[in-house]
């Protein structure tokens, strides 16, 4: 019994010990268990997260990147500057979406391959950025063209490799993903061996385990699912046609931007040969560009085809198409398929053939423009030089055509311009090039052409202006030109010689009495009088800033003296040369009218003589004017053409009025008959702006121009000066003595006082009593003075008071 119960307390204790022993081979096979599937289940935890947040990341960056492409569009077309402000703001809040997103991305642990992407992208970035950034820049500064040309040629190319690295690090993750779920596959296997080798005990605990295992992995194949969905969703929604097939080359998915270019759905393409699906031409050639299942899975690497195909639609519709292809690999870097990426090019190369011709031709009359000119000449210079062709320039300025501008207002100066573009191009060679150099000037290239030919041509055109009648609103204008004739030939030096040439010989047409030709030749005088004139143009600036002008003054008396009658003197002005020697004001006068210095001399006069009589009104009070006849002199100051064409020129001169305390009835300005004319618009609200302030006005030169009466109805003037070369032959020229007499009757019909200027004797006098003249001026009632005598210290030896010149007009 004691042996039994031995025996028994024995078994027991084996029992015992083999049940505690069950007990903790059972609690460490669970133990282990657990713990082998809490590592498992933390890694995959950790691993998917980890996928997930990159994936999230990665279209972060792709909304972020495209929808800051989309706002740097939007900015070229917006008009709206406070609209302009919300897309800029916009477009730097993405770009720090897209930086952040990319900056959390570097911070994971990255593979090899997820590091050089992102360094690849990096600096696709950098020059991304720059052009992005100057593109803001010339959209925030108005240059619209220049902001779509870099976006179309630096801009998207750069956006779209962007895109494509993010493509490729979606490409890393699904193939994580996969990698991931081999993981998951191996751990379990393990942990299920291991538990079976251990006993049948161990298969519950292995049975439990695996159906922890297969719960994890259901959902880890389920995010798996839900990343596979998002990623097809993503294909769907982006701009890009994708199109990928499996290894025989037939389609696989289709996402609805292919749907739409191809003409073919999902369903119908889905098992199609690409080809069938995928219809390409060559777009110069029209040949079709068929690949094999072979060519479309070939090459390790992404390929780009930069040469535009043709895309034929399932309905006949053509698209200009650029894009890539690239292989699908697996886990195993087996090829499995292909991707096709494609985008529509249609609109964008529409769009930079349109701006390419805006960048060469003239908006407004179609011709080519000045840059695109000076380039072709250039190349026929080039060609003179190198061989024995020669060729020729046509320099045309038109001739009245700011009468039709201020006439009929700046519409019917555009139509002029187109229907003259119209008649100079009917009088051409085919050969030739015209172009509209600016304003109303235009060129015109003669391409292997010799002199003579050239002067036919342009003698051509000569005569089918003067055929030309402009009819605008039963207004009928005649408008001629001035032509420039200028030969290329291998002595021509380069473009600034050959326009300059052409310019002077244009303008000397125009000095010789406009419509007509003149050919350019060295040692040319007329041209050599511009020259001339253009030397003036520095001395002129140098007189001006050394102080160099002196005023004159000459008497303009009145044939009836009346009560009311003030003493009235016209201001001349001279000017000092570096000697100290009086220059007459015809040797610089034309140069300074032709290159624009008129408006800087006429100030000048208003504030020097300003500057005089402001301290004179001051001392002379008017209660010190006891009689008429010693009121304060008129002063008539002559005015340019080109300061009537000011806007802020009569401001001008009522705040120099007001600064010196001047009183405006004691200022009359001279106005030319020509430039009155010429800018009758400006020189209307001129008067009109000064005559409400008290100021008088006369029209100089009256007659030189042969211009209509009905003109001094539209210029309220107060005195009508009759050009002196009608007084000066009034005693021998009845012509010029029915000028002035018909001069003086119009004028006093519409009101206006008189002024005969160039009197020259006593006979002259007496005549111009006779007709009724009012005022009379010339060397012979007055003889100009100094206005001030400089003192001698400043120009030794000379007195300005010394030295009367030989003419005064």
């Amino acid at each position: 019994m004691a042996r039994k119960a031995t025996t028994f307390r024995h078994s027991k204790h084996i029992i015992g010990y083999g049940f505690a022993l069950v007990l903790i081979l059972l609690v460490g096979i669970a133990a282990l268990g657990v713990r082998q599937m809490a590592m498992i289940s933390h890694e995959m935890q950790a691993l998917v997260e980890q996928q997930n947040a990159k994936t999230d990341l990665v279209f972060t960056m792709y909304s972020a990147a495209r929808e800051r492409a989309l706002l740097l569009h939007a900015m070229t077309l917006s008009r709206d500057p406070f609209e302009l402000d919300e897309q800029y703001m916009q477009f730097n809040a993405k770009a720090t979406e897209f930086a952040i997103a990319r900056t959390r991305w570097m911070e994971m642990d990255l593979s090899p391959e997820e590091k050089e992407i992102i360094a690849q992208q990096g600096r696709l970035i950098g020059k991304a950025v720059m052009v992005q950034l100057e593109v803001v820049e010339n959209i925030r500064h108005g240059r619209i063209k220049e902001a779509n040309r870099m976006l179309l040629q630096e801009g998207i190319p750069l956006q779209n490799k962007v895109l494509d690295t993010l493509t490729a690090l979606l490409s890393l993750q699904h193939q994580a993903a996969r990698k991931v779920t081999g993981q998951v596959t191996h751990e379990y296997r393990y942990a299920s061996v291991s538990m079976m080798v251990l006993g049948a005990i161990a298969v519950i605990l292995g049975i439990i385990t695996a159906v922890l295992v297969t719960r994890r992995a259901t959902r880890t194949a389920d995010e798996l699912f839900r990343e596979k969905e998002l990623a097809e969703i993503t294909l769907h929604s982006i701009g890009d046609a994708v199109i990928t097939t499996d290894m025989a080359g037939n389609v696989d998915h289709i996402n609805p931007v292919a749907e739409e270019m191809t003409g073919w759905s999902a369903q119908r393409a889905r098992g199609a040969p690409l080809n069938r699906i995928f219809c390409t031409f060559d777009e110069i050639t029209r040949a079709p560009l068929e690949m094999t299942p072979t060519q479309v899975i070939a090459g390790g690497a992404q390929r780009s085809d930069s040469h535009h195909a043709l895309l034929l639609r399932r309905d006949g519709r053509e698209f200009l198409i650029e894009g890539s292809r690239a292989p699908i690999r697996n886990e195993m870097q087996a090829t499995v398929g292909s991707v096709l990426v494609f985008r529509d090019v249609s609109k964008a190369r529409s769009l930079a053939q349109q701006l390419s011709w805006q960048a060469s031709h003239d908006e407004l009359t179609g011709l080519t423009n000045r840059r695109a000119f000076e380039h072709l000449l250039q190349q026929h210079i080039d060609s003179s030089r190198s061989g024995d062709r020669r060729h020729a320039l046509l320099y045309i300025d038109l001739d009245n055509f700011k009468i039709v501008n201020d006439t009929c207002g700046h519409e019917s100066g555009d139509e002029l311009l187109r229907q003259l573009a119209g008649i100079f191009s009917s009088k051409l060679r085919e050969s030739d090039t015209l172009a509209r150099l600016g304003g109303d000037e235009f060129g015109v290239l003669l391409e292997a052409c010799s002199i003579d030919s050239a002067m036919r041509i342009a003698n051509d055109v000569l005569e089918g202006m003067q055929e030309f009648r402009f009819v605008w609103d039963t207004k009928v204008f005649c408008v001629g030109v001035s032509i420039g004739l200028v030969a290329i030939d291998a002595d021509t030096p380069d473009i600034a010689s050959v326009l300059s040439a052409a310019d002077h010989a244009c303008y000397t047409a125009k000095d010789m009495g406009r419509n007509r030709i003149h050919l350019f030749r060295m040692n040319d005088r007329e041209v050599a009088r511009r020259q001339g004139e253009m030397r003036w143009v520095a001395r002129i600036n140098s007189a001006l800033n050394e102080n160099r002008f002196c005023l004159y003054y000459q008497n303009i008396q009145p044939l009836v003296v009346r009560r009311t009658t003030v003493e009235h003197r016209e201001i001349l002005l001279r000017m000092l040369d570096e000697n100290g020697d009086i220059v007459p004001p015809m040797a610089f006068i034309p140069a300074a009218e032709r290159y624009g210095l008129m408006p800087t001399i006429d100030r000048w006069v208003i504030e020097t003589l300003f500057g005089m009589l402001g301290p004179q009104m001051r001392a002379e009070t008017l209660a010190a004017r006891r009689t008429p006849v010693e009121r304060f002199p008129m002063y008539a100051i002559n005015l340019s053409g080109t300061s009537l064409n000011d806007d802020g020129f009569a401001a001008s001169v009522q705040e120099q009025m007001q600064h010196h305390g001047i009183a405006p009835d004691i200022l009359c300005f001279e106005i030319t008959e020509t430039a009155a004319i010429i800018n009758l618009k400006r020189a209307s609200y001129f008067i009109q702006e000064m005559k409400r302030i008290g100021c008088r006005f006369a029209l100089d030169d009256f007659g030189s121009g042969m211009s209509s009466f009905g003109y001094l109805k539209a210029l309220p003037v107060d005195y009508l000066k009759i050009d002196g070369s009608f007084v000066a032959g009034i005693l021998r020229d009845p012509a010029d003595y029915a000028m002035v007499d018909a001069i003086n009757r119009i004028g006093h019909i519409l009101g206006i006082q008189t002024v005969a200027e160039w009197v020259e004797n006593a006979a002259t006098s007496e005549v111009l009593r006779n007709l009724g003249v009012d005022f009379l001026q010339g060397n012979g009632i007055h003889l100009p003075e100094p206005l001030i005598v400089i003192p001698d210290n400043l120009y030794p030896g000379k007195r300005l008071k010394d030295v009367l010149p030989g003419t005064f007009h």
